[in-house]
């Protein structure tokens, strides 16, 4: 027997795949622009020889270009917070909720002013990252075709997805990565059709990355042979290290975005902070501020003293903490590399390790796959993103290990990543994936019934006996004319009972549900509840919606499973 052939289907499948190349495309090209421009407007400014103006202090001498540009430019930057009237900046937190919600919504306004901050912040001087702006602008984009009259009804997480894959493929220059990390820390769960759509926006962000070739992927290394015998020891040692600094790393994040609030500072006066701090250390030392890509690139390929290792990773852990909680806006993805990066060249001049230059690489590498995959909660995709920017199997295997152990550590202390650290903290638990979600958003006043035994105050247990008997119900309830709950009646209560007193007779703590609960909330109720119905009251004002039933709960639930087993499977 053949299958009827579903010609709607097919037809959705291929619009999905048309935009998911045309999304692929689109956030290539964007983020080649992004990127370089970010990094020319950097490097004119505070890599220039002629755009130089020092001050002297005794025999110091302080550069006070990073002062000058850094101040302004989180000055900017929160204005442009204010003018946008935005309670905060969006990042890949956003993105994954979205992609998780039922709704599938990014906000337009918040996902493009974000981006527009985050390259304001780049170009002055913050201490951020540029591949988190990159992956919500690709979802933010994403979306927003989706939402458009003429685009068939496509699957919102898949298009969110492939968004999100083409920002890493073009970043990086690394198009496995780019699908692997959607479907890893995004989608979080594998089905052909997504892996078809976010393949084509991956490979079609990769290519047009190619053709247009503005950008050469900043972190492209050349592998060198060595034995893994020569640094099995630092690879034990760089694994909880790297836990270590992950998870100092993302609590000080998370602990600096509460000040603000705390000591009554305005999200959009906060980035002003983050400024003086960036524009004093870089009067220092500013080897830490910006993305500080040729920094780590020359910490990889050439041998630093150690105490200048441990004053980047120091300076730039705290900096980068500051500008991200503070709001001088960006990505966690690349201090994350830089930081990792520094360990294992500190781990490198351990006595532990062969002193064969060859293998500082190795080792600056692996330190930066650990410490960035417990920040973004990706193991798989750093050990695919190693293979691909080295080319070399050797490293992606001599990664493997450090990852392991670090996502580990980190997963039971911390969490998953920051994106699910945030996330909790605003009440999303997004571990327990789309069912517990869907469970929370959907409210138990869609499930109401309203046919209800109604009984007044006023009726005769004789009445009510007949009236439940009638209705083939154990339980009525005693509702006021302008409809305000005044209690519920068991039938076993009022059996052989004489008298026009029914309130007497009502239960003395009946179960009363409010209508904007959730189901889970219900659910956890319902574990507890003997009885046939739960009346669904508005608490504020008394007025009762209707009752629910286990059985109506339980419907609801087998729905939700159902819809979610649709996403997950097909």
């Amino acid at each position: 027997m053949f299958r009827k052939i579903n010609i709607k289907a097919i037809r959705d499948s291929i619009a999905l795949l048309m935009i998911a190349a045309i999304v692929g495309t689109i956030v290539s090209f964007v983020a080649q622009i992004f990127m370089i421009g970010a990094k020319n407007i950097y490097n004119f400014i505070f890599n220039n020889k002629d755009f130089i103006f020092t001050i002297d202090i005794g025999n110091i001498s302080l550069n006070l270009v990073p002062l000058i540009i850094c101040v302004p430019s989180s000055i900017i930057v929160g204005l442009l917070m204010y003018s946008l009237k935005l309670p905060r900046w969006f990042g890949p937190a956003d993105t994954i909720y979205a992609a998780h919600h039922r709704a599938g919504i990014l906000d337009l306004k918040g996902g493009f002013g974000s981006t527009l901050a985050s390259f304001i912040s780049i170009s002055g001087g913050a201490s951020v990252g540029i591949y988190g702006p990159l992956v919500h602008f690709g979802a933010t984009v994403s979306s927003f075709i989706r939402r458009q009259k003429y685009i068939p009804k496509i699957p919102h997480d898949i298009i969110i997805g492939s968004g999100v894959a083409a920002a890493i493929s073009a970043g990086f220059g690394a198009p496995l990565a780019g699908i692997i990390f959607a479907h890893e820390t995004v989608l979080r769960h594998f089905s052909m059709k997504a892996v078809a759509a976010l393949a084509i926006s991956s490979m079609a962000a990769n290519f047009s990355a190619t053709e247009i070739g503005f950008v050469i992927p900043p972190l492209l290394l050349t592998a060198i042979p060595f034995e893994m015998s020569d640094i099995i020891i630092s690879l034990v040692i760089i694994g909880p290290l790297a836990a270590i600094v992950a998870i100092f790393f993302m609590k000080l994040v998370v602990f600096l975005g509460t000040i603000p609030a705390k000591i009554n500072i305005k999200s959009w006066q906060a980035p002003v902070i983050a400024g003086f701090s960036c524009g004093l250390c870089g009067m220092i030392f500013s080897e830490v501020l910006g993305l500080g890509t040729e920094v780590l690139m020359s910490v990889i390929t050439s041998q630093q003293l150690l105490g200048y290792l441990f004053a980047l990773l120091i300076g730039k852990l705290i900096l980068t903490a500051i500008c991200i909680g503070f709001g001088f806006f960006g990505g966690m993805f690349s201090p994350a590399l830089f930081l990792g990066g520094v360990l294992g060249a500190i781990v490198f001049q351990l006595p532990v390790t062969s002193m064969s230059p060859e293998l500082l690489s190795v080792l600056a590498v692996s330190g930066m796959a650990a410490v960035s995959s417990s920040v973004i909660g990706a193991p798989i995709t750093a050990v695919i993103l190693v293979l691909e920017l080295t080319g070399s199997y050797e490293y992606a295997i001599a990664a493997t290990f450090p990852i392991v152990v670090c996502s580990f550590i980190t997963s039971r202390i911390f969490a998953n990543s920051v994106f699910d650290k945030q996330l909790i903290s605003r009440g999303v638990e997004i571990t327990k994936g789309r069912e517990q979600i869907r469970l929370n958003e959907a409210l138990i006043k869609n499930y109401v019934d309203n046919n209800f035994t109604r009984l007044k105050s006023t009726t005769p247990t004789e009445t009510a006996v007949k009236i439940l008997t009638k209705e083939k119900t154990t339980e009525g309830y005693i509702v006021s004319n302008d409809s305000k709950f005044i209690g519920k009646i068991s039938l076993l209560d009022i059996i052989n009972k004489k008298g026009s007193n029914l309130v007497k007779y009502s239960e003395s703590k009946p179960l009363i549900i409010d209508p904007n609960s959730n189901l889970i909330f219900v659910i956890k109720k319902l574990s507890k509840f003997v009885g046939e119905s739960i009346p669904i009251v508005n608490k504020k004002t008394n007025e009762m919606i209707g009752i629910i039933s286990e059985n109506d709960v339980l419907q609801a639930y087998l729905d939700i499973s159902e819809e979610i087993n649709q996403i997950e499977k097909h």
